[in-house]
Order: C-alpha cells, then structure tokens, then sequence
C-alpha cells in the first residue's frame, strides 16, 4: 500500500475513512506503543492513550482553523506523549490518596489476621493496577462514594446507562481477577 500524505491521513480521519485509520493503526500503533512500554507502560492502558490521541486530532481537524504545522506522525507522538504524561500524574496523584485511605476487610472472625490483611491487601493491589486507567480512575471514584453523574462528568461518559455498565464491568474485571488468583484461592481455603 502506498503511504498517505500527511493532508490525505487528516482527510481520512475527518471522514473516518476506514483504510486510512487502518494505515495510521499499522504505519504509527507499534512504534507508540514501544516508545510508551519504554516509559512504564502497559499494552492495555496504551490503546486507551492511542485511542484518545486519535480522538483529539479528530477534534482538532473539526476545527477549521486547524493547521498542522509539522509531520503528522510527530503530531501524533506528541499527543500520545502528553496525554501519557498527563494521565501518569493524575494516576499517581489518585494511587497516592487510595494508599492514604485505610484498606478495609471485613472479617467474621474474632480477632482480624494481620497476615491475611496484608496478602489480601496484596492481592487487590496487584490486580487493581492490572486494569486499564480508565477502569482504574472509575473504581477510585467509586470507592470514594462519588456518584455515576460524577463519573459522567469526569470520564466525559455520553450517559448514564454507559458510565453505569462502564463502572459495572470494571468492579467485575477487577473480582474476577482477584478470585481466579491462586493465591485467593489459597487464602480462602486456610481461613475455611
């Protein structure tokens, strides 16, 4: 296949042409993807970034006084490399305030097994950073008692009915994960 233009590929995202999205996809997703792993990334979470970066330059093209000044494949990097920073700082700032935040177990026994909290703290803490960002931020807003119109808001969610199956399919995600785990399995046979 021949190699757009620069002026062809933003024609082609304006219009959703689908060989043109399939070229960028092809031509830009492996090498973003490297230059992202290299910065601590996860694949999961870097289709999220690409997929919004595409999102932005949809937005931007729309605009009629939008001019690319440089390649858009620079462009394009420079999207993906602000959004990634972007969303790293508001991870961290998040992680920090769940770590500030007490864990808690409930136990039906008498006395709480600080060994057991501290595998099950272990447990939940490693798959919670397996999710994808946007299941991540959704699940902290959620632990913090923050409403699904909160959520919309945030998350820039269409409606209700999304933002709700959204939070839904993550909190299920995230105990799926936890109890397919050998090690919750493990757990849950020692406290029987």
């Amino acid at each position: 296949m021949e190699p757009y233009t620069d002026a062809q590929i933003l024609d082609g995202i304006l219009h959703s042409d689908r060989k043109v999205m399939e070229y960028i996809y092809r031509q830009y997703y492996g090498k973003i993807e490297s230059f992202l792993v290299g910065k601590g990334g996860n694949p999961e979470h870097i289709k999220d970034v690409f997929q919004e970066a595409m999102i932005i330059i949809y937005n931007k093209i729309r605009n009629d006084e939008f001019e690319l000044t440089c390649k858009f494949s620079t462009f394009l990097y420079a999207v993906c490399k602000k959004i990634w920073i972007q969303e790293k700082k508001k991870y961290l700032l998040h992680a920090a305030k769940l770590r500030q935040q007490p864990m808690m177990v409930h136990d039906p026994g008498p006395e709480p097994d600080p060994l057991l909290q501290n595998h099950l703290e272990s447990l939940f803490n490693k798959h919670f950073n397996q999710l994808s960002e946007d299941c991540r931020k959704i699940l902290i807003m959620a632990f913090n008692d923050r409403s699904v119109e909160e959520i919309i808001s945030t998350m820039n969610y269409k409606d209700l009915h999304h933002a709700a199956d959204r939070k839904y399919r993550c909190k299920k995600s995230l105990i799926k994960r936890i109890v397919n785990d050998p090690l919750f399995k493990r757990l849950k046979n020692e406290i029987r």
